[in-house]
């Protein structure tokens, strides 16, 4: 719901800071021939915004949708056509969305969609369609013969339904469009869909929940005005003008340019009678202009036609263009869940996880998956960002799951798939920087890397190319140990508890916290011995954490065991702060990928990700587009592998990083880090 602010002159509120005039003006789609002026851009003003305020709670969308099956039910009418309508409504809508990322934005780093504008529309893109369902169910019960009628008059309807839509919905859209523009109503509804200046095809369905009663008044004369006359009409019509009008609305709020004569020429019926995105995109720049449905001859009737000319594309870098691969892997049925071309909506953000569901199953699941994937591909090309305006990275994943890096049997080939990537994207792109992602450099697979830099050294094909191949994790260690020394009282901390110090990165920050602050005392849970320092000492007992006031976790175990060690202290003490047998306040963890532990009745301890860098988006133009979508972290937020593979590129590392961490190298990347705007991301306050 939206409620009015108040209104200000004929200030238009459009809802949030990036629909300032100033961001419009700024807006890089513009050229300086469509730019509009500051005088076109006035009457629009950034003011808080009851929409932004106000978040949905869509846990109870599956009831809402499954709602008309009762009430149909209940009173009798046929529940077929509801939910055929409906469920061909949201399959195309995802369908649309999905082939607009694959061809359209996957590429186009210079449009990334803000992801406050992402969750606003997630939560909301669907709900017009169940109102509709909703508004269909006493139109069958009034009406039966609208949507029941013989088949022989689909035809007849179809033709009916269109000649009303042009006659009757165009003019219509065109009037309610600009009311909706009245300064007093774009701040009560339709200033909600204006939020979004870079639009998606399901911007389109995207309005204030008031709003969509308009248009339910506006778009249902398409076949109530056929049905008043001729008394017949069929549901199938019905499905198919929603349907069709849908794709169609999606296809105006495309982020792409097309422009054949045939829809450009002034000289063409078609310029007037059917639009191009830029025509609609035309709309969102300049608001008080293009107002039109499909057809724009009612702006060039009425003298609200601008033209406007989405010239961003124009900017890109070659397409053929990419000095720089991260090679991923999947990470779980969530990951799948993540990828923008399942739905985009949920491409940032933490991985959903399966609480009923156990790993053996998911994990099996996701083998099934791939293995089916696995004979169409051996290698999925995800997002394309710029690196410093002059380079090009790309993340690119094998079509590996969780449990090939769990069979030993396995590794062989997966070391095989990504050698065999690696000759692939350089036989195709001449790209020789190559960055290990996550268990693509395990130690158990490959000796972290190394094995992949003998592989491509013996490669016949490769040995002469001069590849590079990057595990990143000197960058991860700098972060880490940097979380670690910013802790507000690391001067001081007597001691930590570490798991998984034996890997690499771990072993390389207790060497450096052992030299820096030569009393601060580790205890490392593990069964092997591989430091030897007198303020180092080992445990098998993983409740021995309880002891220690901060944690740090570098390996990832099963929570079966954290439950078993944090059981004695659930209900130790009911409120923070309070005095409790046990000293653990920080469990600082930088696993990958993160799973919170349960720690419900232990009010006293806190576990958060670390090893997460912030880039400085608005400061810098290190990074561009999309090196951020599927990993399960929030929008411009990287991994310090992956920053630390990029920065490699950046200064023409000609050495492989592979192996153990150089811990001289350590406060080095870091520095480097810095100058390029990157940053730990701070810790939740507690």
């Amino acid at each position: 719901m939206c409620a009015p602010t108040k209104k200000e002159g004929n200030a238009v509120s459009v809802g949030d800071a990036s629909s300032s005039s100033a961001s419009i003006l700024a807006n890089n789609a513009y050229n300086d021939r469509t730019r509009p002026s500051k005088d076109e851009t006035k009457h629009i003003k950034a003011v808080t915004s009851t929409h932004s305020d106000i978040h949905r709670n869509t846990s109870h969308d599956l009831l809402w949708f499954l709602g008309p099956a009762i009430i149909c039910y209940a009173l009798n009418t046929p529940i077929l056509p509801i939910f055929a309508i409906g469920i061909a409504r949201i399959i195309s809508t995802r369908l649309t969305l999905t082939l607009h990322y694959l061809f359209v934005d996957k590429d186009n780093y210079l449009n990334k969609i803000p992801a406050k504008q992402l969750q606003r529309e997630g939560n909301d893109y669907l709900v017009g369609t169940m109102l509709h369902m909703y508004a269909q169910i006493p139109l069958q019960v009034l009406f039966p013969s609208m949507f029941f009628s013989d088949p022989s008059v689909i035809g007849p309807s179809a033709i009916r339904t269109f000649w009303s839509h042009i006659f009757f919905v165009e003019p219509l859209y065109y009037a309610a469009h600009r009311w909706l523009h009245i300064p007093e109503n774009m701040k009560k509804m339709h200033g909600f869909h204006h939020l979004s200046i870079s639009t998606l095809p399901s911007t389109s369905l995207v309005q204030n929940f008031h709003e969509h009663f308009v248009y339910i008044a506006v778009f249902g004369p398409a076949f109530l005005a056929p049905f008043a006359y001729y008394r017949e009409m069929h549901w199938t019509i019905v499905g198919a003008y929603l349907v069709i009008f849908d794709l169609i609305n999606a296809y105006g709020h495309m982020n792409i340019k097309y422009r054949h004569p045939m829809f450009t020429s002034k000289y063409s019926p078609f310029q007037y009678l059917f639009y191009t995105p830029e025509f609609h995109l035309g709309h969102h720049a300049f608001f008080r202009a293009n107002y039109a449905l499909f057809m724009p001859i009612w702006d060039h009737m009425f003298g609200t036609w601008r033209e406007y000319r989405k010239t961003d594309t124009d900017c890109l870098l070659p397409a053929n263009q990419q000095d720089f691969v991260f090679i991923g892997h999947n990470a779980g049925l969530a990951h799948f869940m993540t990828c923008p071309e399942w739905n985009v909506y949920a491409a940032y953000g933490p991985f959903r996880t399966f609480k009923y569901l156990p790993y053996q199953v998911e994990f099996m699941s996701c083998a099934a998956v791939a293995a089916v994937i696995r004979l169409f591909m051996s290698a999925y090309t995800c997002s394309r960002y710029m690196i410093n305006d002059k380079l090009i990275g790309r993340v690119i994943c094998i079509c590996r799951t969780p449990i090939d890096y769990i069979n030993p049997k396995r590794y062989s080939t997966v070391n095989k798939d990504i050698v065999k990537l690696i000759r692939s994207q350089y036989d195709a792109h001449g790209t020789k920087c190559f960055g290990l992602g996550n268990l693509n450099k395990m130690k158990q697979l490959n000796d972290g890397g190394q094995l992949i830099s003998d592989m491509v050294k013996a490669d016949p094909y490769l040995n002469d190319k001069n590849i590079k191949v990057w595990t990143g994790d000197t960058m991860t260690a700098a972060s880490v140990y940097h979380q670690i020394i910013d802790l507000p009282d690391f001067d001081s901390l007597e001691s930590i508890f570490f798991i998984g110090a034996n890997g690499k990165i771990g072993n390389a920050v207790c060497k450096h916290l052992l030299t820096t602050k030569p009393n601060l005392k580790i205890r490392i849970y593990s069964l092997s011995h591989t430091l030897d320092h007198p303020n180092v000492s080992y445990t098998s007992d993983l409740a021995e954490l309880l002891n220690h006031k901060v944690v740090i976790i570098g390996k990832q175990l099963a929570p079966r065991k954290y439950n078993k060690a944090l059981a004695p202290t659930r209900g130790a003490a009911s409120k923070k702060g309070e005095l409790t047998p046990y000293k653990c306040r920080l469990i600082l963890d930088y696993t990958v990928p993160y799973t919170p532990i349960d720690l419900r009745g232990i009010p006293n301890i806190q576990h958060h990700q670390i090893a997460v860098l912030e880039t400085s988006h608005n400061e810098s133009n290190f990074l561009k587009g999309h090196y951020d979508v599927g990993f399960g972290l929030e929008q411009h937020e990287i991994y310090p592998c992956h920053a630390g593979c990029i920065i490699n590129t950046v200064i023409g590392r000609e050495t492989d990083e592979v192996g153990e961490i150089c811990v001289d190298d350590m406060m080095k990347m870091w520095k480097r880090g810095k100058e390029l705007g990157l940053r730990n991301k701070p810790l939740p306050k507690a």
